[in-house]
């Protein structure tokens, strides 16, 4: 009996600790992604491992920014390395890992995004599931960032890295012919080289934006021209103060989102927190019925899907200041877990989860309701 309690505590322990090393199939959006980076000129992709290399191809889509402002880092220098397959680095200085065999440098592009094509690095060491690859970005400080994969990492080490700003747990997908790949977005401590222009400079808050409005905003405004790639969508409400019932008149609204691609695009032109929420964004102002309209496009989750399909809303008025709200969801997005919706606490009086029906000219209408409630200061 206690020979059988013992294999049942033991089979218990290690279903417990046990990695999940699934790997799901690249969806549509990432597959168009990843032929993005597929497209980069020479000088933004590197070859760490030639064909002939023994292991499983692996290709990254690195973007690299700065933690303190999310500005992209453009033509920075990224060094990398890491082992062979089998878990060596073989280096041409013993005493020096940096000069292992499987080696390269890029330079990111004005988007701060390289592409890395290479082989899964093997364990180092004693230790299983702790296959890495190291990062240097120049002049940095610090200037050595790693990247881990979620699918060969231990519990231990995943906890590790959830509290470490050097270390980055990219969530591996494959191919149709099993090449793995990842889009990982590396935030870098004070780097040296931002090129950023004056009129770039951009609040200290990443999520406000309200404060940017141009003069004399109407109640409805557009995000995404009839030229934005995307599904159409209106997302529009009514805004309601505190107790529910009154509109709310001359109440600003930030929204910004990704594009049908997941990510904030940028012309290149953007000022203020343009520079980081991207050229899909746009100010309204409520009318006498507290009614606000966005035209734009439904946007896409992120490419590494981490959160769902959303539009980030803020609001602010002459009597407050601005604050955020939880960002629009989309009823039916498989994304979205319970998980997820427990951990929601600026809501805006109403779900902020709203349904989308599509109208005779097939646009997406979705109606989002909000009760002011601004946080106490």
């Amino acid at each position: 009996m206690k020979k059988l309690i013992t294999i049942i505590l033991l089979t218990m322990l290690h279903t417990h600790c046990a990695i999940d090393r699934n790997i799901l199939p690249l969806n549509d959006i990432e597959l168009e992604t990843l032929e993005v980076f597929k497209d980069f000129e020479p000088k933004h992709q590197i070859q760490i491992s030639d064909k002939n290399e023994a292991g499983q191809k692996l290709w990254l889509c690195l973007t690299f920014e700065s933690k303190e402002n999310n500005v992209p880092l453009i033509n920075q220098k990224i060094q990398m390395y890491h082992t062979t397959s089998k878990g060596e680095y073989e280096p041409t200085n013993p005493n020096d890992e940096s000069t292992a065999r499987l080696n390269g440098e890029v330079f990111t592009n004005e988007k701060g995004q390289v592409f890395v094509k290479t082989i899964l690095p093997g364990d180092y060491g004693s230790s299983a599931d702790n296959r890495h690859i190291h990062t240097t970005v120049i002049n940095a400080r610090p200037e050595a960032y790693d990247i881990h994969f979620k699918q060969f990492t231990g519990q231990m080490s995943k906890n590790f890295i959830s509290g470490s700003d050097q270390h980055f747990l990219a969530d591996l997908k494959r191919t149709d012919d099993s090449t793995l790949v990842s889009f990982l977005t590396i935030a870098v401590k004070q780097p040296q080289n931002q090129n950023i222009t004056s009129s770039q400079k951009i609040p200290d808050c990443q999520w406000c934006g309200a404060s940017e409005a141009p003069e004399n905003i109407s109640w409805e405004t557009r995000i995404a021209d009839e030229n934005t790639e995307g599904e159409r969508l209106i997302l529009e409400g009514t805004i309601f103060e505190a107790d529910g019932k009154t509109p709310a008149e001359n109440v600003i609204v930030y929204a910004y989102h990704t594009n049908a691609k997941g990510r904030y695009e940028k012309k290149g032109n953007e000022t203020g927190n343009g520079v980081r929420h991207g050229y899909l964004r746009a100010w309204a102002k409520t009318n006498h019925l507290g009614k606000y309209r966005f035209y734009t496009i439904k946007p896409a989750p992120y490419p590494n899907n981490a959160e769902p399909a959303h539009v980030h809303m803020t609001l602010m008025r002459e009597d407050f200041k601005e604050y955020w709200i939880n960002a629009t969801w989309f009823k039916g997005d498989k994304i979205i877990t319970k998980e997820m919706t427990e951990k929601l606490d600026r809501t805006g009086g109403f779900s902020n989860i709203i349904e989308l029906v599509k109208n005779e000219e097939n646009i997406w209408i979705g109606k989002r309701d909000i009760i002011l409630n601004p946080p106490n200061e």
